[in-house]
């Protein structure tokens, strides 16, 4: 068995399902994810063993097949393209009056009419469409799926899913679910025999017959980063390469493609599935390009053991399914945050001359921890009250912009910046005055409804000048100093 690299960098991003298409014995394609969503398309040149990689798909690639003409047609989660494999560029999609999930591609009769076929297979209906220009012919009615069955030999060697069946040979998995640890199977059509197996814990998608042997594609390739070969199990033509010379060829150009990437963009380090536990603490580090991945921090019992991350300075900072709600921060510096899909919801954070800097999106700061336990969300409060005590200052904003929203934390405790910056009262939410300002699309009244049924000293409320209503948010401030409901101190 050898690994087989695909340029896949490795910070990638995993949990994103991965397939290989064999496309007319000539080339390979897979795809992955890189940075926060952008889908790439590998494509392996069998012939030389050197990897390709297009850009401009969306989606992961489910299938594909020839276009007419010459290039591939893929099919991913977004639509169905065509991509030009000499220039590697998508050129062309279709995504509308396809129908949604499409998970099925293939050529419409002999292919002389240049017609294919797109469809679900938990869909009623399927789309012929004309693979040359990409238009839509028409929608019919789906036939019953073929249900097919392991061949005799395969089902008792154990394949309960077949991937491959050519030269003789059939190649299945033993598990019917991609992403399930599984065996990878050969199994000989004329006696039944096994010609080789792997074992592969992290799932498999899909394999193919290529040369003299099988690739096996992984069901995540963002965390597999190669592709499982099985050389030397069929015969080939006289005089072609084994798949052996294609592993070799194919390590030596994916590594040259990273390398290249590498020049152009330093590598993101990625910490993934880490957890701070109690007693822990994160000191005096500097880094940049910084992304945490399924990162958490443990709930402590006594003060004093409160997970802890003092002295660091990072730029560039990226949260992804990540929280870092209880933890004790000091003496930090975050340059340019990003924390998308609600990962930036900190909670219940003792902060102690924190300071952000640059592009700051997606971060929402408030004292409460909103634990699911009654007696340790109690705790935290108390932990809290305690802090307020204490007159060092605890967050600055002063050279921080985009969205950022501060609840429950007094503003005499932040360092703030007056041209995007307003602290309202709770004496001044009391009066009802704000009430006939009109906000227009800003967002900024929702912090003023919550002052006034809160028991907070003031809010803080933070303009967006990069938010697509950065109007409406200055203009509400401006309004709201110009009637004496907000200042600026």
């Amino acid at each position: 068995m050898h690994a087989l690299r695909v340029p896949v960098p490795d910070d990638a991003p995993h949990h994103h399902p991965s397939s290989t298409v064999l496309l007319d014995d000539t080339s390979l394609l897979t795809s992955w994810v890189e940075g926060r969503a952008t889908t790439r398309l590998g494509v392996l040149d069998l012939h030389s063993g050197g990897w390709s990689v297009v850009p401009g798909l969306r989606g992961p690639l489910r299938a594909g097949v020839p276009a007419p003409g010459g290039g591939a047609l893929v099919l991913t989660d977004h639509g169905l393209s065509h991509v030009d494999l000499a220039t590697q560029a998508v050129t062309q999609t279709l995504r509308t009056g396809i129908g949604k999930n499409n998970d099925y591609l293939h050529v419409e009769g002999d292919g002389d009419d240049g017609l294919v076929v797109v469809g679900s297979s938990v869909g009623a209906t399927e789309t012929v469409v004309d693979g040359t220009s990409l238009t839509v012919v028409r929608r019919r009615r789906r036939p019953p799926l073929k249900i097919s069955f392991p061949p005799a030999e395969a089902s008792r060697a154990g394949i309960v899913r077949v991937l491959a069946l050519s030269a003789g040979v059939v190649v299945g998995a033993t598990q019917q679910r991609p992403a399930a640890p599984q065996r990878l199977l050969v199994v000989s059509l004329g006696d039944g025999s096994e010609l080789a197996s792997a074992d592969l814990p992290d799932g498999l998608s899909s394999a193919h017959i290529v040369r003299d042997g099988v690739v096996a594609g992984p069901a995540d390739l963002g965390r597999a980063r190669t592709l499982t070969v099985l050389p030397g199990l069929v015969e080939t033509v006289a005089g072609s390469a084994g798949l052996g010379d294609l592993v070799a060829a194919a390590g030596a150009s994916a590594e040259a493609i990273l390398t290249r990437r590498s020049r152009r963009t330093p590598t993101r380090t990625v910490l993934r599935d880490h957890r701070l536990e109690v007693g822990a603490e994160v000191a005096d580090l500097r880094g940049e390009r910084i992304t945490l991945d399924g990162c958490a921090v443990a709930r402590a019992a006594e003060p004093g053991e409160r997970p802890r991350v003092a002295r660091v300075h990072v730029t560039d900072l990226e949260l992804r399914s990540s929280t870092l709600s209880g933890a004790v921060l000091e003496d930090i510096t975050v340059d340019g945050l990003r924390a998308p899909h609600g990962s930036g919801f900190l909670f219940g954070c003792e902060l102690r001359r924190v300071t952000l800097r640059g592009r700051i999106r997606g971060l929402v700061l408030s004292p409460a921890l909103s634990d699911l336990d009654p007696e340790t969300e109690a705790r935290y409060g108390r932990w809290y009250a305690d802090r307020l005590e204490d007159p060092e200052w605890m967050l600055d904003l002063t050279e921080a912009t985009g969205d950022i929203t501060v609840r429950g934390y007094p503003s005499r405790f932040v360092r703030r910046n007056p041209g995007l910056h307003a602290v309202v009262t709770a004496e001044a939410a009391v009066s009802g005055e704000w009430r006939t300002v009109d906000p227009g699309r800003s967002a900024l009244r929702v912090a003023l409804l919550e002052l006034a049924r809160s028991d907070w000293e003031d809010v803080l409320l933070v303009a967006d000048p990069h938010g697509a209503h950065a109007e409406d948010d200055l203009r509400y401030l401006h309004d709201l100093r110009a009637l004496g409901v907000a200042s600026t101190d």
